[in-house]
């Protein structure tokens, strides 16, 4: 039994020192393994480039594990392709919360900003692009405008289509419905606003235009026929943006008729409503 331990012995001593040589092995290789990272670097998806890409757009590379490209700017609009993990993308143009991009392929189609909340540099620096906020939409040309009020004891219903040139000056056509106890009466209208603090939360404005009133009575109490009066308009109101979509308004406003008859009318009228930027 003595002699069996000595034979035992020293093989066991080796087995015991192969597996920890063959440990300390296996450990050291895993050092010298270059670290796993999520960066992302041009290389790792080649420098193919589309064709026909405008001087300043921004290249970024897709950090999710895909994002949906629709063929229009809104949710109505269905989804065209996919993009996966890692692929990169150009930004071509912003329009409110949707970003054009075009793929290596040359394939373009609209991302909801929400989405691009992954996004990298082609060096691996994380980006973001900005939401867009009320100081954009004041800053958009085109509005729809819906008011209501009283046309000197009338109840008043219109519509405006509006364009902003500069940051203070815009223009508008005014439509409206009025409906009184006696007569009716549609006025058509260009009015130019002046807006002398745009970057007011709630800004004042100053307007003035010229237009056509048409009078019809809707009574026979006397003999009388529809008429069509040129008016002047001046007046002053204020706006105060709601979201970065809706503005409410408050306007007074001095309609000055100028009749055919030996005295000219004037009409003031107070109205409120809102505006929606496009």
């Amino acid at each position: 039994m003595t002699r069996l331990s000595k034979t035992i012995a020293p093989g066991l001593a080796v087995l015991i020192a192969g597996l920890v040589l063959s440990a300390y092995t296996r450990a050291a290789e895993q050092e010298e393994e270059p670290p796993v990272t999520e960066s992302f670097t041009a290389a790792q998806f080649g420098e193919r480039t589309p064709g026909g890409l405008p001087d300043d757009v921004e290249q970024v590379v897709v950090g999710s594990e895909f994002l949906n490209l629709y063929t229009g700017p809104g949710r109505g609009y269905v989804i065209d392709h996919v993009v996966e993990y890692g692929e990169p993308l150009w930004l071509l143009k912003r329009r409110t919360d949707w970003v054009k991009v075009m793929t290596r392929s040359g394939k373009t189609g609209w991302a909801k900003i929400a989405e691009l909340d992954q996004i990298v540099a082609p060096d691996g620096e994380p980006l973001a692009v900005s939401t867009p906020g009320i100081d954009d939409y004041r800053e958009q040309g085109l509005r729809f405008g819906f008011t209501y009020g009283d046309f000197e004891g009338a109840n008043s219903l219109g519509v405006s289509l509006g364009y902003r040139f500069t940051g203070n000056i815009s223009a508008e056509l005014r439509a409206a419905q009025t409906i009184g106890a006696y007569s009716n009466s549609q006025t058509y209208q260009v009015a130019l606003l002046h807006q002398p603090f745009p970057q007011w939360r709630i800004s004042p404005y100053f307007l003035l235009g010229s237009g056509i009133n048409i009078t019809s009575p809707n009574a026979t109490i006397v003999a009388t026929e529809d008429r069509q009066d040129t008016a002047m308009l001046t007046g002053i109101g204020v706006t105060t943006y709601l979201s970065r979509r809706f503005a409410l308004r408050a306007e007074v406003a001095n309609h000055y008729l100028l009749t055919s008859r030996e005295n000219n009318q004037e009409i003031v009228e107070w109205k409120l409503g809102f505006d929606v930027f496009m």
